[in-house]
């Protein structure tokens, strides 16, 4: 096995003490540079090669207490790692932990919940690290439907995922011994969550891709009081075991011994942003969510930009930083279970839209009855930047994201993005453009980030919703061609005239007459609750190298690398996953051996 050092610079953090060690193209010690007077002899780096790691050792007392071994980069050649091992994280046998705990969690939604929850229940000390404030926290969890699947046949739903995951022979999204675990766990979510004592209604059967066979076998059951109901309750357990939390309290770093095994989590407080090491005896389990609120990220990993998120703004990727700096593989980044929000400049959060007026969101959570589904739907239309309808209204929620994504070549620019909903008075009159109840409610939610006016007025005001005495005019205030939009609109009466729509298939329940003037429409772009990539884990919920082999002590869960690919299954998979896999988490964690 042949080592070579690339960066033959490593510095040792000292107190009051800068230390750094050259090291020559085999491994040897060439010199030492320290910034203090004293003598540091007695030092020496060593590269064992038959375990590929790394052994410094010094003399009693030299070092006070610095974790870490800076800036180190090894290529190993060999079967062991396939790849780079990343210093900067490696723990010093001296090292001293201000804080402890059998698993450490980072982040605190609905996975951290369960994992916390699960583990503890196993016996072990937890503590959750969470960056947000407890004033303010809030949750990808606390946004959402408040619902998660639970399949009645986990072999038929299993088989399901596995067709939605296969691209040809052996290349697939998500691979088979995971897909089982998600799915023999799911299987259990209903019986779990009622263990502890939650009230469920089941709202739906049959999983959004019914043309594939076995989506029949899911159900999707709702929380009362929708995601705030849910997040509430999840809290609550937490907080009833006496499970410490540390709010305020952003990581930014896993430490790891000098074995390559993860020992603890570096954090920083606020607001004073002093660090802390916290050690982890049995495991680090990762929930930080996803990167929704990272642009550069979005940019770099999404198949279109801009895409728009309503969940919360604390999702910056921090903890896909942090795995990477341990040479953790990445899946699905590209994937993203969306659809098309309304985003307006001066509010940072997206919003999900009730563009017929009668969706079940309008209703009553706890009941599950929605006043406006004996309601005529109002009538409206989605057009391109060109004034052009290009997929039925009746679109797939999880799924349509995918038909924004198209890029023209000729003119440099993604024609959908951002697409109008164009619609009438009787829609303004429904009630509010935004879901606001139920359903995947967002910002306007139970949350209550922003309080949507009941007539619209207010937005009306603000200039989210645009107003226009006739279709030209609308053309015109939107930026879309007159003659496009005026054709497509009298395209459309035609198809709600014969009750049939020729282009689209649109469902003729569906095809209600635009009322007008006056005209509206609301701008909308590509976007949803959160996205679905970051580190691969197994079926045990480990985070993966790159050569397929488990970081030691490391797990994920949630929708931190979420094991859903291209096609997510069903409304309520990603909660559904968090149950799932934060009890998977938990229970591998904990039967990890202590560190010594």
């Amino acid at each position: 096995m042949s080592i070579l050092v690339l960066d033959v610079s490593v510095g040792l953090a000292l107190k009051e003490t800068c230390v750094s060690i050259e090291v020559g193209p085999h491994g040897q010690l060439q010199s030492i540079h320290t910034s203090s007077p004293k003598s540091l002899t007695g030092i020496r780096l060593t590269l064992v090669r038959a375990k590929c790691s790394i052994v410094a050792s010094w003399p009693e007392g030299a070092l006070s207490g610095a974790p870490y071994v800076r800036d180190l980069i090894v290529a190993v050649a060999g079967p062991r790692t396939g790849g780079i091992l990343q210093g900067g994280n490696v723990l010093i046998k001296d090292a001293r932990w201000q804080d402890s705990a059998d698993v450490v969690i980072v982040g605190y939604g609905g996975a951290g919940a369960v994992a916390a929850i699960t583990a503890h229940d196993l016996g072990a000390e937890v503590l959750l690290v969470e960056k947000q404030p407890k004033d303010h926290h809030v949750t990808n969890t606390s946004m959402s439907a408040g619902a998660f699947i639970c399949p009645t046949d986990p072999e038929r739903v299993a088989r399901h995922v596995e067709a939605l995951y296969q691209v040809d022979g052996d290349l697939a999204w998500t691979d088979r011994d995971t897909i089982r675990a998600w799915a023999e766990y799911s299987g259990q979510n209903k019986a779990w969550v009622e263990a502890l004592g939650a009230k469920l209604t089941l709202r739906a059967v049959g999983g959004e891709h019914r043309e594939v066979p076995g989506g029949e076998s899911i159900e999707r059951w709702h929380f009362a009081g929708s995601g705030l109901g849910m997040h509430r309750f999840l809290t609550s357990h937490v907080t009833q075991r006496g499970i410490r939390v540390l709010f305020d309290t952003p990581a930014d770093k896993l430490i790891t011994d000098l074995n390559g095994e993860v020992a603890g989590v570096r954090v920083k407080t606020v607001p004073d942003g002093r660090c802390m090491n916290i050690q982890a005896r049995r495991a680090v389990i990762m929930t930080t969510g996803g990167f929704e609120f990272d642009e550069a990220m979005k940019l770099n990993y999404l198949r279109v930009y801009p895409t728009y998120f309503y969940g919360t703004a604390a999702n910056t990727g921090d903890g896909h930083r942090m795995v990477m700096e341990l040479g953790a593989d990445l899946w699905h980044m590209n994937c993203c279970a969306a659809r098309l929000v309304a985003k307006f400049p001066d509010f940072p959060l997206a919003f999900t839209m009730d563009c017929s007026g009668r969706d079940y969101a309008l209703g009553d959570p706890a009941s599950g009855k929605a006043p406006g589904a004996g309601r005529k739907a109002a009538g409206y239309v989605v057009v391109d930047r060109d004034g052009r309808r290009f997929t039925s209204e009746n679109f797939k929620s999880h799924s349509l994201y995918y038909e924004l994504t198209l890029y023209d070549s000729q003119t440099l620019r993604y024609p959908r993005v951002p697409c109008t909903w164009v619609f009438g008075q009787d829609r303004m009159d429904a009630g509010p453009l935004s879901m606001v109840l139920a359903g995947p409610a967002g910002p306007a939610g139970p949350v209550q980030l922003y309080h949507w006016s009941h007539d619209n007025s207010a937005e009306l005001e603000r200039g989210w919703i645009i107003r226009a005495g006739s279709v030209h005019e609308l053309a015109e205030k939107t930026g879309l061609p007159p003659e496009n939009l005026a054709e497509t609109l009298e395209r459309y009466h035609a198809y709600c005239r014969a009750g049939n729509d020729t282009e689209f298939g649109r469902r003729p329940a569906d095809l209600a007459p635009i009322c007008g003037p006056p005209y509206y429409a609301v701008h909308l772009f590509p976007g949803g609750p959160n996205t679905q990539g970051g580190p691969r884990r197994n079926h045990r919920a480990q985070v993966l190298r790159v050569d397929g082999s488990a970081i030691p002590r490391l797990y994920a869960a949630g929708e931190f690398g979420s094991i859903y690919g291209m096609l997510y299954p069903a409304g309520g998979a990603n909660l559904a996953e968090c149950i799932a896999f934060g009890r998977i988490a938990a229970e591998n964690a904990v039967r990890e051996a202590p560190l010594a």
